[in-house]
């Protein structure tokens, strides 16, 4: 660790206001690191360009960290490559699509951080063994501790998501800059920075290398001040509406996934005299992605009976205020629920397979997923015909009768949708006095009925219920995992049938 003079100006001596980082983050099922760590309060700024503004402006101590400085950059490497996927596809995986990486847990899911931070660990090695460079976005400095490596973890993940999906199947069971760390810290990450040139970012790395090499300069005490003075802004454009410092470059891409106009420039760029007027390249705090790297799991919780989906959220999650005013960027990450929205598995099937238009159904009676489907597509052949999506008929009633099969006594019926190649039909398990679909299954009926109406005959179900697989409450997360495994989705089977109406009362 290194503490070095920087600007001639007095320190301030009055605290910025605080509050936990927990309270930024109110949705959060489980949270990496102290809950109660104090941060100022939310700004919408990267923490990490926060803290050098909050500093810059204020005349507060800065403190940063290898953590903060590699996590900043490897969710730039990790846009990049979500950006360009197909491109970079030859380059960093061996399979077409997006490969299965599953982890079993014993127990429902956890939504405790130990358990997550393990969790995070073994995908992270399931990765391992399917790429080449995963140990190249890890946190391994001499500051790093399970917060910071399981960020990193996470980082990993969100950069190789457009080739892998991730799923947990629960089982029952059992006035300074210091700089912290070494000065080996820095120089791994100065090596690290020729590594990720090879992804196409070769524009960006032209100017991380200067900036690394003066980190690392600087952890061996050969500080040169007046590089650290042009972190924010250059001395000649104090006081202007935008940022020009070198901080600016940890950025490859802006809002919108718009280029970052500062990596055209030399290090040493842009150059002027105080009270020169400045209209060159610069940006201004709020086109800088704030966003932490994001990573939606799939949970096949075979305890609780349902396939639903959480979001790891992990990078640098605010500033922190130390004891002496110090301000420092802080890694973190958390655990939230997540949507797999129907929406989003309709525009695939769509992009990808032969659909009809849709047909007018009535909306008042139906499960949310399936008026979403229906509204969108009449009638759809998946997988070379393999899955059929029946259309949909004039009502919701006559798609009742003339689709349905009864069973439990009465209490839920079967609405076929899909018919499979093999004989079966994906159907929803359906309870008519609640309006939505109390499960998905795969099996076998009768014929449609003779008659129309209310009072037609209900089809018969021809497999025993013990041998009905349920794939869980959500059409979208089944209509997804078939799709990004060919129509496979047995890995989404939570129980059977026969077991569904005492699912149903827990």
């Amino acid at each position: 660790m290194i503490t070095f003079p920087v600007d001639d100006v007095a320190p301030a001596t009055e605290p910025l206001p605080t509050e936990p980082v927990s309270g930024l983050f109110p949705d959060a099922l489980a949270f990496g690191g102290d809950p109660s760590r104090p941060m100022l309060a939310s700004d919408g700024v990267h923490p990490l360009l926060s803290a050098v503004a909050h500093a810059f402006i204020d005349h507060r101590p800065l403190v940063l960290s290898p953590d903060a400085v590699w996590l900043t950059i490897a969710a730039g490497v990790a846009q990049h490559l979500r950006l360009h996927a197909d491109e970079l596809r030859p380059q960093l995986v061996r399979h077409a699509g997006r490969k299965l990486m599953n982890v079993d847990h014993d127990g429902p899911m956890p939504i405790d951080a130990q358990s997550w931070q393990q969790i995070v660990e073994q995908w992270t090695k399931l990765l391992d063994g399917e790429v080449a460079d995963a140990a190249l976005f890890a946190c391994d400095f001499s500051t790093s501790t399970e917060v910071e490596r399981t960020a990193a973890r996470v980082v990993l993940l969100d950069a190789y998501s457009p080739y892998f999906v991730y799923w947990l199947t629960c089982v029952c069971g059992i006035p300074s800059i210091t700089l912290t760390g070494t000065v080996e810290d820095w120089r791994r990450i100065r090596a690290r920075v020729d590594v990720i040139a090879g992804y196409g970012l070769e524009r960006w790395c032209r100017s991380l290398r200067p900036i690394l090499d003066q980190f690392t300069r600087a952890a061996a005490g050969d500080v040169d001040t007046a590089f650290w003075q042009a972190v924010y802004n250059p001395v000649y454009a104090y006081g202007g509406d935008v940022i020009t410092g070198w901080v600016t470059r940890f950025y490859p891409y802006l809002a919108g996934n718009a280029p970052n106009p500062m990596l055209d420039l030399a290090i040493d760029e842009p150059r002027g005299r105080p009270g020169d007027g400045y209209d060159g390249p610069g940006i201004t705090s709020r086109t800088v992605p704030a966003a932490m790297s994001r990573v939606t799991v799939r949970v096949n919780d075979r305890v609780t009976g349902d396939n639903r989906a959480v979001a790891l959220h992990a990078g640098l999650v605010g500033v922190a205020q130390e004891a002496d005013g110090a301000l420092s960027p802080v890694a973190g990450w958390c655990l939230t629920p997540a949507t797999i929205e129907i929406d989003d598995v309709v525009d695939r099937i769509v992009r990808d397979h032969e659909t009809t238009p849709p047909a007018e159904i009535n909306r008042e009676a139906t499960d949310p997923e399936i008026l979403a489907l229906y509204s969108r597509i009449g009638s759809a052949s998946l997988f070379g015909g393999a899955w059929r999506l029946l259309p949909a008929v004039d009502t919701w009633w006559r798609l009742n009768v003339s689709e349905m099969a009864w069973v439990a006594g009465g209490e839920v019926y079967l609405l076929r949708v899909i018919d499979l190649a093999d004989g079966r039909c994906i159907a929803a398990a359906l309870d008519l006095g609640r309006s939505a679909a109390v499960a998905w299954v795969c099996c076998r009926v009768t014929a449609p009925p003779d008659g129309a109406g209310l009072a037609a005959p209900a089809r018969a179900l021809l497999d025993d219920p013990a041998d009905v697989p349920v794939y869980g409450t959500s059409l979208a997360i089944l209509l997804e995992a078939a799709l990004d495994n060919g129509g496979d989705i047995s890995h989404l089977e939570v129980g059977r049938l026969s077991d569904l109406p005492a699912r149903r009362g827990r």
